[in-house]
């Protein structure tokens, strides 16, 4: 898997925060395709990096409730100075999402629910939030983010890409972090992915997109589902770095 390390420029960002590190790790899809090995591989990656801050993407198991027990144990060893954060997926919706939320609480992961967490560095702030899945739960952008100021930057984190689409113009958004696609998972020759899980087809398939001053990163995530088949589109975990817009 690769570790794909990308700056982004956000505005008001204060100089205490220029270089504040996000390791973004999304749909592991622990199932029979994906061994619990992958996952722990991916786990201790992700710790290596040293960042500041540990987001999960969601889609934890893919397909099979027997999985649900060991996402805890998987999930537990990831640390970092200002904790771990992370939304649930669809798939996580389709086998039991109770379930999941129970395991991330035992692994120390704070969900964030159309919730956000602010962190201080030397009297700035900057707010990470997350909203529920586009599918499956209740999305509540004013109660993510509508109780922050909007002199704060913001990072949010939406399993579904799709919900950059539809965020409110008046609520501002920096940055959003994204998986649910895999990047396609499988780029055929000239056809490129047979299928996009996605209402936009390629428009949110995978990297960055900036549409006037709001960035969306679409991860290509550590597992896969359906088949268990990556061409072309190899498993990442990303690292994004945040610096201060001079535009």
């Amino acid at each position: 898997m690769r570790v794909e390390q990308v700056e982004f420029a956000i505005r008001d960002l204060a100089p205490a925060f220029d270089g504040y590190r996000i390791a973004f790790l999304t749909d592991p899809h622990l199932s029979p395709l994906v061994p619990r090995w992958w996952i722990e591989r991916a786990v201790q990656r992700t710790n290596a990096l040293g960042a500041d801050l540990i987001a999960l993407g969601g889609d934890f198991v893919d397909d099979d409730p027997h999985y649900v027990s060991a996402v805890g144990e998987l999930l537990r060893p990831l640390s970092a100075p200002d904790g771990v954060v992370g939304v649930l997926g669809n798939h996580d919706h389709y086998v039991d999402a109770s379930g999941v939320r129970a395991q991330l609480a035992a692994a120390g992961v704070k969900e964030l629910l159309n919730t956000a967490v602010v962190v201080h560095r030397d009297g700035a702030r900057l707010a990470v939030a997350g909203v529920g899945d586009l599918q499956c739960d209740v999305i509540d952008f004013s109660g993510a983010l509508g109780h922050i100021g909007l002199d704060v930057p913001r990072v949010v984190l939406s399993h579904d890409p799709d919900v950059f689409a539809y965020w409110p113009p008046a609520l501002r958004l920096d940055l959003m972090l994204s998986g649910h696609t895999h990047g396609g998972q499988a780029w055929l020759p000239i056809l490129g992915p047979p299928f996009v899980p996605s209402q936009f087809g390629f428009r949110y398939l995978r990297g960055l997109i900036s549409e006037e001053e709001r960035q969306l990163y679409v991860s290509r995530g550590v597992g896969a589902s359906g088949v268990p088949i990556r061409w072309n589109c190899p498993p990442e975990i990303t690292l994004a770095v945040l610096r201060p817009s001079h535009s």
